[in-house]
């Protein structure tokens, strides 16, 4: 953000202050069994670190309801089942005006030699140096945190910018094994210039960090996530991500899209588990972190996700199977079987069929498209999921929420809809490749719509399952 204001904004909306906190305080008692939801307030930007079998996310948020922001840490094992641990970086308030007295915010978690090392934002507007800096702590176990004041940085007012209300933060930390030294990327000012860039810092030994000029080709965003996937390497950020042949860039934005899962989730990051990326995200209303999802990559750039396979496999129950109602019938329909497939006929009125279904559960749907049919699914009875393959979108709608993503499908295989409704949370994907994510502020009607219109939708498969 470029004005304290808008920080003090952000942090309110996403760490769980204000309005956000009153509403997270009020949720129902019902807790989602796959999203990770503390026990006080909301999950903000979310650190996620692997290590020796174990997924640590450390996360943003305003235990008090305060200005205050604290490092939170949960683990799992499974993806699924979490534990709260200790905060990890609380602020100091016995130095209001210093520059630990305000927040901790984003950065990232790196290992070296048995030692953990967190580099974090330090942000406090009214510490009269300046309203960031980045700032280090050290653990033996990841619990335990040791800050060290003496190894902070400040801009250096060549390479970035440092006046008062620099923007200077969310430091992300990764080895570049072809030069042989740690690289640091943040979020920082070109002096002279509008806006900001993706900074980049060098090191050898994680403590004395050398300005660099920042990355070429895009430009800044929030907590940069930096990433290798085969020969292609990725900044992922809060609003966008971008890709390049190189390390040293210059990065460019995929032509499709520069989003992943926008706009409700937001500061996420992944983290290496051996076998995949894990991506983790908090939400911009406040709330629980989202689903745990895997993501790889696409061609042209871009990033694909998919839920990771310890959620799916929490829904053992079937609630909802169409292949259980070879009889199905509506009056006004126009949806028909043909063998095992219900299908709706092109040149006939939209078609639409209703279900009962439980209160929270997941969708697995399998569907075959002509070139000028729209499939819809209504969930809850207020939000509707639309698939377009003529205009390659896929939108989200319902109250306070319409959102549009592009979507390239091929209609020429079945395409497979999942949906899952817990909660407050409706998170969608389609063919394990693009996501479409939104909170729900009404109580979600125990009912799950399909339709069809413009041209013929098979529906192959439809499936409604239940975690318990």
């Amino acid at each position: 953000m470029k004005t304290a204001k808008l920080m003090v904004a952000f942090a309110t909306l996403a760490l769980g202050s204000a309005s956000a906190v009153a509403q997270t305080d009020k949720m129902p008692e019902y807790r989602s069994p796959i999203h990770f939801m503390p026990a006080k307030r909301a999950v903000g930007d979310v650190m996620p670190f692997y290590w020796r079998g174990e997924y640590h996310v450390f996360y943003l948020t305003n235990p008090t309801g305060n200005d205050d922001v604290n490092w939170e840490h949960a683990i799992s094992k499974d993806l699924v089942t979490w534990k709260e641990l200790p905060p990890a970086l609380t602020p100091d308030k016995s130095a209001p005006t210093g520059p630990e007295g305000g927040c901790m915010f984003t950065g990232c978690i790196v290992e070296k030699d048995g030692v953990f090392h967190a580099w974090y934002t330090s942000w406090n507007p009214n510490n009269p140096a300046g309203r960031e800096y980045l700032s280090h702590a050290t653990s033996k176990d990841l619990i335990q945190w040791t800050k060290h004041p003496e190894h902070m940085i400040a801009p250096d007012g060549i390479h970035y910018a440092n006046h008062h209300d620099r923007d200077f933060r969310d430091p992300q930390i990764f080895w570049n094994e072809k030069a042989n030294e740690y690289w640091m990327h943040f979020n920082g000012n070109v002096p002279g210039k509008e806006g900001y860039r993706f900074g980049l810092m060098t090191s050898q030994d994680l403590v004395t960090w050398q300005q660099q000029n920042p990355v070429e080709g895009v430009a800044g965003d929030e907590c940069p996530d930096y990433f290798k996937i085969g020969d292609t390497h990725y900044i992922h950020s809060c609003k966008m991500y971008c890709y390049s042949d190189r390390l040293e860039g210059p990065y460019k934005y995929p032509e499709l899209t520069r989003e992943i899962d926008m706009p409700c989730i937001i500061a996420a990051k992944r983290c290496w588990d051996g076998k995949r990326q894990v991506w983790f995200g908090g939400w911009f209303t406040g709330g629980p972190m989202a689903i745990p999802r895997e993501v790889y990559a696409g061609p042209n750039g871009l990033l694909y996700m998919k839920p990771v396979a310890e959620v799916v496999n929490v829904f053992k129950h079937t609630a909802l199977d169409l292949a259980d109602k070879p009889k199905f019938t509506q009056s006004g329909s126009q949806w028909r079987y043909d063998g095992s497939v219900l299908r709706s006929s092109a040149g006939l009125e939209p078609a639409s069929a209703v279900f009962g279904v439980p209160e929270h559960y997941m969708v697995d749907c399998l569907v075959t498209l002509t070139p000028k049919s729209r499939f819809t699914m209504t969930i809850g009875g207020h939000h509707r999921l639309c698939l377009t393959p003529e205009n390659r979108q896929l939108s989200l709608i319902g109250p306070g929420f319409n959102r549009t993503r592009p979507c390239p499908v091929d209609i020429s295989k079945p395409v497979r809809i999942q949906v899952f409704a817990e909660g407050k949370l409706i998170e969608c994907f389609v063919n394990d490749q693009f996501a479409q994510t939104c909170t729900v502020g009404t109580v979600k009607e125990k009912q799950l719509g399909i339709g069809a219109e413009g041209g013929s939708v098979g529906i192959l498969k439809l499936l409604v399952k239940t975690c318990q």
